[in-house]
C-alpha cells in the first residue's frame, strides 16, 4: 500500500502505524508493569504534519527547521499530547490511568482528568528571538479527548498559525521581555489550547480526525479535500477569568472605538464581566470581523510591552514587525 505526501489514505495508514498500534502496544505493557502509558508523541505529529501538508522535514528532530515549505520557506511544529496524562480517583486519591473509567481501587466514577499539556516554544537566545516571525507557519498539533470525563474517541488536529500575526508576535515579545527575562530557568513560553492566546494568533484548523477505541479513524479535515476552519475569538466574556487586565479591557474599548462609559460596579471599580459583555454586544452590532477583533486585544494586552521595547529589540525583528503593519495607527 503506497505511502506519500499530501495523501489522505497516507494520513490514516501513519496514524494507524505510529499511533494506533503503538498506543495499543505501551498499553498492554502499563497495564503490567504499572508504569506511564505515554510515548515520545511529538515526533508522529511532525510526520503527521509533512503527510498532511505535503511538506517534507530537515531530518533534524527538536532543533532546526521542522518543515522545508520551498528553498527559502520553512516552518516549525510543536505538538501538545494531552491523552494518557495520570488522572486521580475524587474519592480515595488513587492514581487513575486514562485508559480506566473507573477507579481500580474503590471502583468510583469520581475522576479528576488531567488535561494541562500545553505547546511549549523556547527562545534560547537573542539570536533565536530575531528571527521568531520568520518561519512562513506554526504548525500546533493536538491530541486530546473529545470528552475528557469519557475518555473514550481521541481527537488529532492541526492548527496553522501565521507568526506574523499580532495575536502571536506581540504575545512573543511579551513573553521574551516580561516573563522570560524574570525567570531564572529561562521557562518556555506556555501555549494553552483552547485559551485567549491560543484564540488571538487567528488559528486555522487544517486537520482533523478522530480516533475511536476500536481503532477506527473518521477524518473530518484534510488540506485539499476541506477548506480550513477558522478557531475565532468567543465572546467576550468568556475571558473574563483571563489575564485581561482592567487597563486592557480599557484599552480595547479605545481601539474597538467603544464611546459609551464601561459599566462600574458599587465602588466605582470596572466591571469586567460586564464591560466585556458590553463590548461583545458592541462588536457583534459593528459586524467587526474576527481579524479586527483578536488584533484590537493584542494591541490592548500587549502594545505597551511591545513599545517599551522597540529600541532594544533586535532589528530584524523590528523591521519584519514595520513591514508588516502590526505597530497601531
Amino acid at each position: 500500500m503506497p505511502r506519500q505526501l499530501r495523501d489522505l489514505e497516507s494520513s490514516e495508514i501513519l496514524i494507524r502505524e505510529l499511533y494506533v498500534d503503538l498506543r495499543e502496544r505501551i498499553n498492554r505493557w502499563a497495564e503490567i508493569t504499572k508504569q506511564t502509558a505515554q510515548a515520545r508523541m511529538g515526533y508522529v505529529g511532525q510526520h503527521l504534519v509533512s503527510i498532511a501538508t505535503g511538506y517534507p522535514g530537515s531530518r533534524t528532530g527538536a532543533r532546526g527547521r521542522d518543515l522545508i515549505v520551498s528553498a527559502n520557506e520553512y516552518a516549525e511544529i510543536k505538538t501538545c499530547y494531552r491523552v494518557d496524562q495520570l488522572g486521580k480517583c475524587n474519592n480515595c486519591d488513587a492514581a487513575v490511568a486514562s485508559i480506566e473509567l473507573k477507579c481500580a481501587a474503590c471502583e468510583s466514577t469520581d475522576i479528576k482528568r488531567n488535561d494541562d499539556s500545553k505547546w511549549l516554544i523556547s527562545i534560547r537566545h537573542e539570536e533565536e528571538f530575531a528571527t521568531l516571525l520568520e518561519p512562513k507557519s506554526y504548525y500546533l498539533v493536538l491530541f486530546d479527548f473529545t470528552d475528557m470525563m469519557v475518555p473514550t474517541t481521541v481527537r488529532a488536529s492541526i492548527y496553522e498559525v501565521n507568526p506574523r500575526t499580532k495575536g502571536f508576535a506581540f504575545c512573543m515579545i511579551d513573553y521574551y521581555y516580561n516573563i522570560k527575562a524574570k525567570s531564572k530557568s529561562g521557562a518556555p513560553f506556555n501555549l494553552w489550547p483552547f485559551q485567549l492566546k491560543f484564540h488571538l494568533m487567528q488559528p486555522l484548523t487544517i486537520y482533523q480526525s478522530f480516533i475511536e477505541l476500536n481503532g477506527n479513524i473518521t477524518t473530518k479535515l484534510f488540506p485539499g479535500r476541506n477548506a480550513p476552519e477558522l478557531f475565532p475569538v468567543e465572546a467576550f466574556d468568556v475571558y473574563s477569568q483571563s489575564n485581561l487586565s482592567d487597563d486592557a479591557i480599557k484599552a480595547l474599548a479605545n481601539f474597538l472605538s467603544y464611546k459609551k462609559p464601561l459599566p462600574t460596579n458599587r465602588r466605582g471599580l470596572l466591571d469586567k464581566r460586564q464591560s466585556l459583555e458590553a463590548l461583545h454586544a458592541f462588536r457583534l452590532a459593528s459586524g467587526l470581523s474576527n481579524k479586527i477583533v483578536a488584533d484590537a486585544i493584542a494591541d490592548a494586552m500587549y502594545w505597551p510591552a511591545v513599545k517599551a521595547n522597540l529600541g532594544k529589540m533586535p532589528k530584524q525583528l523590528r523591521v519584519t514587525i514595520e513591514k508588516q503593519g502590526l505597530l497601531p495607527k
